[in-house]
């Protein structure tokens, strides 16, 4: 353990052999950006791609996700008409969350706009539009799109290859103006328009939620903000709902945070009239019965028996006074349902719904049938009359204010007619319990006539008595076990942290191989899948950790590596839609502690048949980059060491010598090798120095004693000053020495004196501490901008949460 600890305090070595592995890392990380950038450049403006193109030639490693992006935008601004061009990814990269992904009903496509993708680091925000073609058979194999397994791939054996029908991604590039990037808003089709309203930019320079509404026309692939005529548009707001009915849109909910106000929660409905482009505010008395406010619920429209707008779920924070510590904010996570009746909103005023009448009641709904247990972050979407449930999250504070998150992954349905849920489980396939016939009309017959079979056997799974359904869920000990490796900004292979039952991290065995092997595989009891346990040789020490579970393995040069699984991981805020009787699951977010993964897999299943989920994309999940690791305690990281050049170690660090192995491997380093281990040592410089800045601090409050106020300047603060406001001590100081002194050699000091001789003491102590002062107040300073630098983490975190 003593070497162990030795090396986390080198980070000299760390950063040699990051900057190494790096270097192979990187081209495969950045080798489809750069790929798209070199696309990009082709194809705008002469000035432009030459610009660019100087640029990429410079610092052809350097090409950030934020160039690119500013090169979609440049490119927008030039465009006279649309431009539709393939995507060369069998997906869109990088993967997002938060985006909206609707189905336009005419041309059976499904469109995708905005997301953002977080990396630990930097919150990218995207205006990206994508349309999808699930039909185009495109059989690809994982393994093509693999940069990292060249190897592998070519040595692969055909017949035991997965092709994945990808279906076509096309970019669509529409001319100005197009709306600003965005995420957490919504998307409604209407009439060959795609409506787009609200969401938020949440970025580490930009803050802001919008209440614009735009439409893009499907035959035109242009966009147009709709400026509206009159009536109360909504406030600005991100994590609200919208519908469709008749010829409205129904907007609930959601919530607005800003910098110097307390974030607001919506319980609001606003309804935008298509025909006359007003909106109208549903006014209630403030005795009504409504829902509480809420963001992130689900909500659909049922046309039978009656029209009727469904709301179920949702988070909010609510201020908790007899909290420790005042006011604290608490989340709530809500499960209840509401109803709203809407043929009462019909009218025949042109002024819109409702003109003049009021507005009809909300109707709490009980649940009944096997409804799902509390979550936040669920994503639904309407089939036929029934609202289909996927996935969530439920979060807990646990000891020490530690969060605590379960991440589902079942399905429900809540058959709104008849008010009741079902837990849409998999079915068995050919020969298993078949559902009776009615009106001896056989399955196929019933099929082929676009009947839904699926009521009867939802009706016979479902238990007699209402109950909660059980959910295991994935919690942290799961998730960190399953997804128990990612790559960090270094180009480092990280491992989670695992602990045994005791607590106690897993106990090392001397008598392993140091090298990576194999020892007794583990089932694990939740999807009966064998996890093995792999040692890796870390500083001559041997750290036990996981080689595979259900969700990754490591190959044989030690990068994770996806393994094949028959069902979605859980996730929250993914994208969901239906079309026919097939329902599409895309994307979403899994959080593993403080990491936080957006997925970008692709799942679909048959809602009436249920047999077994179908894989259209297994993503890239297990190369994605993780650049918030800032806890040495919650992970292992892969490297072995390494040093720089002998002028920089005796400049910055006093360290042991190194072996002639370690030093024969510096000097096999490329200079742009050397340059990122300079720059990896000089952050981890930075990071010791702000340690140093936290105990200077301390010694010089305590060694001077400036925690007394009455002999401490205030900074800002003259002499004269200082002593005006201590007067009445620096007088009782002069009087208990000079006054004692004079008295004792028989001598009488006059006030005037005494105020002379206290003002010297209070002049002395002032020349004594003002420089002290000065340099407490530099060191305070950035101690306070390392704080805030933390706490706009924590809020993008919060605000994160909050969109559930």
């Amino acid at each position: 353990m003593g070497k162990k600890d030795k090396k986390s305090r080198d980070p000299l070595k760390k950063a040699a052999l990051a900057a190494k592995k790096e270097a192979k890392a990187d081209k495969a990380a950045l080798k489809r950006l750069q790929k798209e950038q070199d696309r990009l450049n082709s194809l705008s403006i002469q000035d432009s791609d030459h610009h660019d193109g100087k640029q990429h030639q410079q610092q052809p490693q350097e090409e950030s996700l934020d160039s690119i992006l500013a090169s979609f935008r440049q490119r927008t601004k030039e465009l006279e008409t649309a431009v539709l061009e393939p995507i060369d990814t069998p997906f869109p990269s990088p993967p997002r969350g938060n985006f909206t992904f609707t189905l336009c009903p005419t041309n059976g496509l499904f469109y995708m706009f905005g997301g953002e993708y977080y990396n630990g680091q930097e919150n990218l925000v995207f205006d990206e539009l994508l349309r999808w073609n699930p039909d185009v058979n495109i059989n690809i194999d994982k393994d093509d799109d693999d940069d990292n397994n060249e190897e592998t791939k070519d040595n692969a054996d055909d017949a035991n290859k997965i092709l994945y029908d990808t279906g076509k991604w096309t970019r669509i590039l529409c001319p100005a103006p197009i709306p600003p990037p965005r995420c957490a808003h919504s998307a409604v089709f209407h009439n060959d328009g795609l409506y787009i309203f609200g969401g938020e930019m949440a970025t580490a320079e930009k803050y802001h939620h919008y209440k614009d509404l735009w439409r893009l026309d499907i035959k035109k692939n242009t966009w147009e903000e709709c400026k509206p005529r009159g009536g109360s548009p909504p406030a600005a707001r991100s994590g609200h709902r919208t519908v469709v009915w008749r010829h409205y849109m129904i907007t609930f909910g959601g919530f607005q945070e800003e910098l110097r106000a307390e974030t607001r929660w919506f319980n609001d409905v606003h309804i935008f009239d298509f025909q006359t482009n007003i909106w109208c505010e549903l006014k209630y008395s403030k005795l009504a019965r409504l829902p509480p406010a809420r963001s992130a619920c689900t909500m659909a429209v049922c046309t039978a028996p009656t029209d009727a707008l469904f709301v179920y779920g949702g988070y909010s924070k609510l201020k908790n006074s007899n909290a420790t510590g005042g006011n604290k904010s608490e989340g709530i996570t809500h499960v209840d349902c509401w109803m709203l009746p809407l043929k009462p909103l019909l009218g025949s005023n042109k002024n819109g719904p409702l003109s003049g009448a009021s507005p009809p009641s909300w109707e709490r709904i009980s649940r009944k049938g096997e409804y799902p247990s509390q979550r936040a972050g669920a994503s639904a979407v309407l089939y036929k009359n029934k609202l289909l449930l996927f996935g969530g999250v439920l979060d807990s504070e646990g000891d020490h204010h530690k969060m605590e998150s379960v991440f589902y992954d079942d399905l429900f349905a809540l058959d709104m007619e008849r008010r009741r849920w079902f837990a849409m489980r998999l079915k068995k396939a050919s020969g298993g319990r078949r559902r009776k016939k009615k009106d001896n009309q056989d399955d196929t017959n019933n099929a082929e006539n676009g009947g839904d079979d699926s009521d009867d056997s939802e009706e016979e799974e479902c238990p007699q008595n209402d109950s909660e359904a059980i959910s295991r869920g994935w919690d942290l000990d799961k998730l960190r076990h399953d997804m128990f490796a990612f790559i960090d900004a270094n180009g480092n292979i990280v491992y989670e942290k695992i602990e045994d039952e005791s607590g106690e991290d897993a106990p090392l065995k001397p008598e392993e191989e140091t090298k990576l092997e194999e020892s007794s595989p583990a089932v694990d009891d939740a999807d009966n899948t064998v996890r093995e346990t792999v040692t890796i040789e870390k500083n001559r020490n041997e750290v036990k950790k996981i080689g595979k579970s259900a969700v990754l393995q490591v190959d044989s040069k030690g990068l994770p590596t996806a393994v094949t699984r028959q069902m979605p991981l859980p996730r929250i805020n993914c994208a969901i839609a239906t079309r026919g009787n097939t329902l599409y699951i895309y994307g979403g977010v899994v959080e593993i502690g403080d990491r936080e993964v957006t997925l970008d897999d692709c799942w679909s299943i048959d809602v009436i048949k249920r047999e077994k989920w179908t894989c259209i994309w297994p993503g890239n999940m297990h190369k994605q980059v993780w650049k918030g690791v800032d806890d040495d305690d919650s992970y292992i990281s892969s490297e072995q060491g390494g040093d720089d050049d002998e002028d920089s170690l005796d400049e910055d660090f006093d360290l042991e010598p190194i072996d002639e192995a370690e030093n024969n491997e510096e000097k096999n380093m490329t200079e742009d090798e050397r340059k990122k281990a300079k720059k990896a040592a000089k952050k981890a410089k930075e990071k010791e120095k702000r340690r140093g800045i936290r105990h200077e601090i301390a010694e010089l409050k305590e060694k001077l004693g400036v925690d007394n106020a009455q002999r401490t300047p205030q900074m800002g603060e003259s002499v004269a000053e200082f002593y005006a406001r201590t007067t009445e001590y620096w007088s009782g100081e002069a009087a208990k020495s000079v006054g004692k002194a004079a008295a004792d050699s028989g001598e009488r000091l006059s006030a005037k004196e005494m105020a002379r001789e206290g003002f010297l003491m209070a002049k002395v102590r002032y020349d004594e501490l003002k420089p002290v002062l000065e340099r407490l107040d530099e060191l305070e300073e950035m101690q306070k901008e390392v704080v805030e630098e933390k706490q706009k983490k924590k809020e993008k975190k919060s605000s994160k949460k909050d969109r559930r």
